[in-house]
């Protein structure tokens, strides 16, 4: 069974997104605040935006930079297929350890961790990526694995990379649904009836298919002297 993940970007990510239930939109900004009420038009476009999966597909990747990796899609085999074979590293706090790479061509530092789901199977899957423009304040850089398969042309497949001003990040992404001085952050949320096809295929038993799921996508972006510095992307889906 998929481990429950906790909130990685603290209670922000339970606090700032856009929910859709049983068709209703509504921007949640604050946990001690109620949630907004949107139009149908501006909740669908935001939503729909945010969720797309061009915003999470960070391309770019491999050797020859034309390899990608997609949260709740791509596995542990994949992601060594990518970027080369990896040690977990623990953060203390932390439920679910990390891989960390960091880019192997000279002159260029840029960092990409991955969280994996605890599950054995077809449920082990990718549903975070972090990429950062260089180690910074990572507790740990010793442990990140150098792989040629990353570098700083690494950006998703909507056009979200390291280096951009609020103003394009804002321009890809849309509004967000809470803005700080050097931090962006994004979410959506909506739950479903996978069908049963699927839920069997991720290794999960019968009656999830009755139980139904939630899906979460959050986006933040870091800014350091008006250019991103860091882009996380979590994608996941609940089953508990």
């Amino acid at each position: 069974m998929a481990t429950l993940l906790l909130c990685w970007f603290g209670t922000a990510t339970a606090a700032y997104e856009i929910g859709l239930d049983n068709g209703v939109y509504s921007w949640s900004r604050y946990l001690d605040r109620p949630n907004q009420p949107l139009s149908p038009e501006e909740g669908k476009a935001a939503f729909d935006r945010i969720m797309a999966w061009a915003q999470v597909t960070l391309d770019h990747l491999g050797p020859a930079g034309d390899q990608s990796l997609i949260p709740d899609q791509a596995d542990a085999t994949r992601l060594f297929a990518v970027l080369g074979a990896a040690p977990k590293i623990h953060m203390s706090g932390e439920i679910v350890d990390r891989y960390g790479y960091v880019s192997s061509i000279p002159g260029d530092m840029t960092v990409l961790l991955v969280m994996v789901d605890n599950c054995p199977g077809p449920c082990e899957r990718v549903f975070d990526l972090e990429l950062r423009r260089d180690p910074g304040n990572f507790p740990k850089p010793g442990k990140l694995q150098p792989t040629p398969g990353l570098s700083a042309a690494a950006a998703t497949k909507s056009g979200l990379r390291l280096g951009l001003t609020k103003d394009e990040v804002k321009a890809i992404l849309g509004w967000p649904q809470h803005e700080e001085e050097n931090v962006l952050r994004y979410g959506a949320s909506q739950g479903v009836f996978l069908p049963r096809e699927e839920v069997l295929a991720r290794g999960f038993p019968e009656k999830y298919v009755q139980m139904g799921q939630s899906i979460y996508r959050f986006i933040k972006v870091t800014f350091t002297n008006g250019r991103a510095d860091s882009i996380r992307l979590d994608h996941r889906t609940v089953w508990d």
